[in-house]
């Protein structure tokens, strides 16, 4: 080193890396689990998927997925400032098309190899019981085979697990055995949420732990 030579930047202190959504306008993704995790007194870090310019529910939507290209260099970035290194935990949400989720099938394997202890927890967006399916079909089958088996704890909701499951689940019964499906494939625990909503009582929201 030189004697005008900088000293080495000391990286910043990172506890989660949070892989979802960003609108510039709504409420999900990152925007809403950022305020959540700062609030506990969690430093995070947001890997966008998608740039929107609000949630879909409006009559203009601007932006789109970020393109696998930079997706794959924000996942590297991570590992060039030492992020990865340090990191408590890895919280991944929406994916904005296949190919996003292919890089992650690739990163999470290195993340692991590295950082054996590191939490991997993935909520499986695809959509809900009253929009169906808001995502590009492929992502079903990569979720099923490639990114189940990488989850430490699982989040889907209803429809979601329904759809992981690839059967209908009308009884509380058959979302506990649903569960203990996805469990059997590699997460320690899942978590479902809005669970068996025609076996539920008006107005009750069940969650299935």
């Amino acid at each position: 080193m030189t004697a005008n030579a900088a000293p080495p930047a000391t990286p910043a202190r990172v506890d989660v890396i949070s892989i979802q959504s960003q609108v510039v306008y709504g409420c999900v993704g990152n925007n809403a689990a950022l305020p959540v995790l700062r609030e506990a007194g969690y430093r995070a870090v947001a890997v966008p998927t998608v740039v929107l310019s609000n949630t879909p529910h409006y009559p203009s939507l601007y932006g789109g997925a970020v393109p696998a290209e930079w997706f794959e260099g924000l996942l590297q970035g991570l590992w060039d400032r030492g992020v990865v290194a340090q990191a408590r935990a890895i919280v991944c949400g929406y994916l904005g098309n296949p190919a996003q989720a292919d890089l992650l099938a690739r990163w999470l394997p290195r993340v692991r190899q590295a950082r054996p202890g590191l939490p991997v927890f993935i909520d499986p967006v695809l959509g809900d019981s009253n929009d169906g399916l808001y995502v590009d079909a492929g992502l079903v089958e990569q979720y099923r085979k490639l990114l189940v088996p990488l989850a430490d704890g699982m989040t889907p909701n209803h429809f979601e697990l329904e759809t992981l499951a690839g059967r209908p689940l009308a009884t509380l019964d058959e979302v506990i055995a649903a569960r203990g499906g996805l469990i059997a494939q590699g997460p320690r625990w899942v978590v479902a949420t809005s669970a068996a909503p025609r076996a539920s009582a008006q107005g009750a929201l069940l969650l299935v732990v």
